[in-house]
């Protein structure tokens, strides 16, 4: 079980809704075995704005403390100055080492961020000899003095070394020096930690100011910080992330609604445009305003009519008025064309005969089997069930190992050990970069299963399907129509669900409807079907297996070496693929069949199989 990630905020009564807004933004992009501890430093907050700050559990289970601020601790900041949109309560922070005693480490957020990450990366990260971990400012002077001048609004504490070095007496040692003090608290943390403050990514604090300042496109942002004195909350704030904060909102007590929350994206983003016209006139006269006005205003907007994306490595997607289409790349086609299995099918060749792959593919194959063998540890020594599933199950059988034209591993596990298998491998696993967790596929953001992966070659994959206990055994007519229902409810996800949603987000909404639209009313026979889950739309006819289909589990022989396998794997594969010992209609591609490597890559893969050989 990983630590629990201390996460601290600082509010009066004015910024609890905003707290509120932060604190809604972390839960509903943790990930599920992400633990967390909230601690509030309370400059003020009434009774009713705690316990809608309280009702916020809903979203992820965790624990929310208040820390009641005596403000007399903090008489030696009172006649410091702070600009107009800041609140007294940012100076609590100077005092965390007091007012949180049992705490070691914790992450501290302004109540004017958004997170769309996972924290558990960010409280991992090494102090090393450092005081405080956090991200440079945008402002040009304020790095002209101290190159690595940090923004306050996020920052990653070492309360223990804090309270080693008496941090809070070096503070108050820095007020009476006599330096200018015009971001209040922010300059008193980068003085008296000048030297010992550890740089992290951008993508940490992207402050967000306007919709042309650069740090507002940074890639992949994990925390977002409306740095500007218009905040979204504020008619007409012109940040590019705005509408990430009404996202937010929506999840609290404070939520809008239907018209109100139109009028505050929509209207506001017209009347944004307007006032950074007056804000800022001669940016008509640059560049970097067309491009800025592009990626807020257009961008989103054109692919909705025409676009043509790369889908993998040897498809592409062609999306006309929202409708796609799914293509092979031209030289795939001459491939598959040219490819010697056909040979074999013309020629009615025994397919049980055909040989194995060579080349990359062959490569390729045999180093996802080294994750497989790893995969296979990790639950023996955890006591968790898996078994082979579609392609590679119908490998084994019908060729005891790899289909040749093939290079990816699937695994199926029920959902009771599929939710630990993450943390297993965390506990378990002997080689560091052999990894699992959840990944979203790109062309369909609605599609979140668990692979165990290679941290330093992306070619390298095993899918694990989950399946759940459906508790009713159902006749072939009604699995059939069963599953036409699982697949319209996996296109109205696909439908719900965007690239902007986070892992979290999206596995909260794909149990939602698994257990309010399919498995509510389960019965509780026993011996009942199970079914896969909604995590990944399949395109079987049948989604449903009979219980007797795979249990008792036993073992097959796969490349060698024996796996876990369905009681009934005849079974299964006839109701998947029909007479599987013939040739298919299509001989299609591996996934990485004719990926270009990269020279690292290529080389993990040969190492990982001479040290598995």
């Amino acid at each position: 079980m990983t630590d629990k990630i201390n996460v601290c905020l600082a509010c009066d009564d004015n910024y609890s809704k905003y707290a509120g807004v932060v604190i809604a933004s972390i839960l509903a992009n943790a990930d599920p075995q992400d633990r967390l501890n909230i601690y509030i430093l309370d400059g003020g907050i009434k009774e009713e704005n705690k316990q809608k700050i309280q009702s916020l559990k809903s979203i992820k289970d965790c624990e929310i403390s208040f820390i009641t601020i005596d403000e007399s601790m903090f008489e030696e900041y009172k006649k410091i100055p702070t600009l107009q949109h800041i609140s007294f309560a940012t100076f609590y922070r100077l005092k965390l080492t007091t007012l949180l005693p049992d705490i070691h480490k914790i992450i501290y957020f302004d109540c004017d961020m958004a997170v769309v990450s996972s924290l558990q990366e960010l409280f991992e990260t090494d102090f090393e000899t450092n005081y405080a971990c956090g991200v440079r400012d945008i402002g040009r002077k304020l790095l002209r003095k101290n190159p690595n001048y940090v923004n306050a609004g996020m920052l990653f504490f070492n309360l223990d070394l804090m309270r080693k070095d008496n941090i809070e007496s070096k503070f108050i040692e820095y007020i009476e020096s006599g330096q200018r003090l015009r971001y209040a608290d922010q300059d008193i943390i980068n003085g008296a930690m000048l030297g010992r403050i550890k740089i992290l990514d951008e993508e940490w604090n992207v402050q967000s100011s306007n919709f042309t300042n650069r740090s507002s496109y940074t890639n992949n942002p994990k925390i977002i910080h409306f740095i500007a004195k218009r905040k979204p909350w504020m008619w007409a704030s012109f940040s590019y992330h705005r509408n990430i904060f009404f996202k937010y909102l929506q999840m609290t007590p404070w939520k809008l609604s239907p018209e109100e929350l139109e009028h505050w994206t929509k209207d506001n983003q017209i009347a944004s445009l307007i006032e950074y016209f007056k804000y800022r006139p001669l940016f008509l006269l640059r560049p970097r305003f067309y491009y800025a006005f592009y990626r807020t205003y257009i961008k989103d907007f054109l692919p909705n009519i025409f676009s043509v994306q790369e889908y993998n490595a040897t498809h592409n997607i062609m999306k006309i008025l929202g409708v796609k289409i799914k293509f092979a790349k031209r030289f795939c086609i001459k491939a598959m064309k040219n490819n010697m299995y056909h040979y074999y099918k013309q020629n009615n060749i025994d397919i049980t005969t055909i040989p194995p792959a060579t080349g990359q593919v062959r490569d390729i194959q045999l180093a996802n089997l080294v994750l497989l063998k790893e995969l296979d540890y990790v639950c023996k020594q955890n006591n968790l069930q898996y078994w082979l599933d579609g392609g590679t199950l119908l490998g084994a059988v019908r060729h005891k190992g790899f289909i040749p034209w093939d290079d990816d591993i699937d695994v199926a596990m029920l959902r009771q050990d599929y939710q630990k298998v993450i943390e297993a491998f965390r506990k378990s696993s002997r080689n560091p970069d052999i990894h699992a967790d959840y990944v979203i596929k790109p062309a369909n953001p609605a599609q979140c299963i668990i692979k165990v992966q290679h941290k330093k070659c992306p070619h390298l994959f095993v899918d694990i399907f989950p399946w759940d206990y459906y508790g009713k055994r159902l006749s072939l007519q009604e699995q059939l129509e069963k599953t036409l229902y699982l697949s319209s409810l996996c296109d109205e996800l696909k439908n719900i669900c965007n690239q902007k949603m986070s892992k979290a987000e999206v596995l909260r909404k794909i149990s939602s409807y698994m257990q309010n639209k399919v498995l509510i009313n389960r019965g509780t026979e026993d011996k009942g079907d199970y079914v896969w889950g909604l995590d990944f739309h399949h395109r079987w006819r049948n989604w449903f297996t009979h219980y007797e289909v795979l249990h008792p589990l036993k073992t097959i022989e796969f490349e060698g070496i024996e796996f876990p396998c369905l009681n009934n794997p005849d079974a299964f594969l006839s109701r998947l693929y029909g007479n599987y010992m013939a040739y298919p209609k299509k001989m299609g591609l591996g996934h990485n069949m004719y990926s270009k490597l990269s020279e690292d890559e290529a080389k993990i893969i040969k190492e990982l199989i001479k040290d598995n050989q």
